[in-house]
């Protein structure tokens, strides 16, 4: 690749994609966005609840059309997250660390037995927060709003990468879903360019063990975290 900013494909979707692409610009790198998937809404209606549980600013983004109420407590994983939370008009909105985990940790902590928790998401959610509750002893349910739906053929600076023409230094994977779809599209060509993966979590760098040549993967899942490990990829 040439001397000028190092070029890393953002593969997120919208409207995260866009913001992971102005971060990029402003630590000095050159972002391409080809998205691996969208972001599609479930119809569902909100039940009743007396709080709610986010793992994604997309819950937040999606739940916040599906129920116009603000008042009741919001419990997230990640400030970014409760960043969204706040933005859309939740008044009361406590955050969690990075992990689901710290967050199932916070609820139990912040609200009694008889609380009607709820946890709106993607419906491929990772890691059972409700579930895990639900045995503890809480009132939690888990309601899928949205799902991710893959693009049905890589965009044309990953096929040309793919094709065995280097276009991009580094390639960003927020998520085990777009792991999973980058490898579905590897594995349908006969030779690509040298492939540098920054991995948002363990669980979103093991679909493309074989055919990454480097990967290396954040230490929290978090936005930081994944930049750090995009700069020990291409700087060492």
């Amino acid at each position: 690749m040439s001397e000028a900013a190092p070029r890393v494909l953002v593969t997120r979707s919208e409207p995260g994609a866009s913001e992971t692409a102005t971060r990029l610009r402003q630590a000095g790198f050159e972002p391409v966005v080809e998205s691996l998937f969208a972001i599609a809404p479930i119809d569902v209606e909100a039940p009743n609840y007396d709080a709610l549980a986010f793992t994604s600013a997309n819950g937040v983004r999606r739940f916040s059309i599906l129920s116009p109420r603000r008042d009741a407590p919001v419990f997230c994983v990640g400030e970014r997250t409760a960043q969204e939370a706040r933005i859309v008009g939740y008044e009361n909105v406590r955050s969690a660390g990075a992990a689901v985990g710290a967050l199932s940790d916070l609820i139990r902590r912040s609200i009694t037995t008889n609380v009607r928790l709820l946890h709106a998401g993607n419906e491929d959610t990772r890691g059972d927060l409700a579930g895990t509750l639900t045995a503890a002893g809480f009132q939690a349910s888990f309601l899928p709003i949205f799902r991710a739906v893959a693009v049905e053929a890589p965009g044309p600076l990953l096929e040309a990468h793919l094709a065995g023409e280097a276009r991009f230094d580094a390639v960003m994977i927020h998520s085990p879903r777009a792991a999973h779809i980058l490898a579905g599209f590897a594995a349908g060509m006969t030779y690509q360019a040298p492939l540098a993966v920054a991995a948002i979590s363990a669980a979103a760098a093991e679909p493309l063990t074989g055919f990454a040549d480097r990967i290396e993967i954040a230490a929290a899942p978090d936005g930081p975290a994944l930049f750090s490990a995009l700069a020990r990829l291409l700087f060492g």
